[in-house]
């Protein structure tokens, strides 16, 4: 019989395992394919500024001594857009140097450009946030039967209401059609859909991306899908 999974704070050592997992998972639950030139830097703007200044309000999720999935959460969403929002822009730019100069093979390239456009689309197009607290779920391919996902959100419950937060919002790539219900299920409410282009290319098949929010007084139940 599995052990149990249990959800903790971050520890020093977690930062590699929650970086590797991100790589591991960032292709709909898989790594990418090909190698991206800029992966380090890709890297470190999805998920510095949690393991930095927000880095208080993480959680791990633990199997046997092994980080299977993880949350990071902004409690303070302003500070983490004042910080995301030129880092993103340094990124692109990047990016948009490496395409120039035909850096990576062309699957890598095709990657690039899609996710500059949907960064773009996404930025000029953006509702104000749903709720006052962003978090991020990820849990590995192989544990996303267990119930843990329902856990990590009951600790973004506890950090939010800890801080005086009413609700917090995430976003997640999903099959056009698949996967609304089950967020419904577990007490979460689809707020926003948009066509994901970078991942429709790399699934061959439509995805959209999913803002879901939730209050949290209201109930969890069910099994919560990861959140990417």
């Amino acid at each position: 019989m599995a052990a149990p999974s249990v959800v903790r704070g971050l520890r020093p050592g977690d930062d590699a395992a929650i970086r590797q997992l991100f790589r591991d998972t960032l292709a709909l639950g898989r790594p990418l394919p090909f190698d991206l030139p800029d992966m380090d830097a890709y890297e470190r703007l999805s998920l510095d500024w949690f393991l930095g200044p927000g880095r208080g309000a993480a959680a791990v999720l633990e199997a046997e001594d092994r980080v299977i999935g993880y949350t990071l959460v902004a409690l303070d969403h302003d500070a983490y857009r004042r910080w995301a929002v030129p880092q993103a822009v340094a990124w692109g730019a990047r990016a948009a140097a490496l395409l120039a100069l035909g850096q990576g093979s062309p699957r890598a390239r095709r990657f690039t450009w899609l996710r500059l456009v949907d960064g773009v689309v996404n930025w000029r197009h953006a509702p104000p946030p749903p709720q006052p607290a962003l978090m991020h779920f990820n849990v590995a391919r192989d544990a996303r039967a267990l119930d843990g996902g329902v856990r990590l959100a009951a600790h973004v419950n506890d950090v939010c209401r800890a801080a005086g937060v009413r609700g917090w919002y995430g976003e997640v790539n999903a099959r056009v059609g698949r996967r609304a219900a089950a967020f419904e299920q577990f007490g979460g409410r689809i707020v926003a859909r948009v066509p994901n282009r970078t991942m429709t290319w790399l699934a061959g098949r439509p995805i959209e991306r999913l803002t879901v929010m939730r209050e949290v007084d209201w109930p969890l139940r069910g099994t919560a899908p990861p959140v990417g």
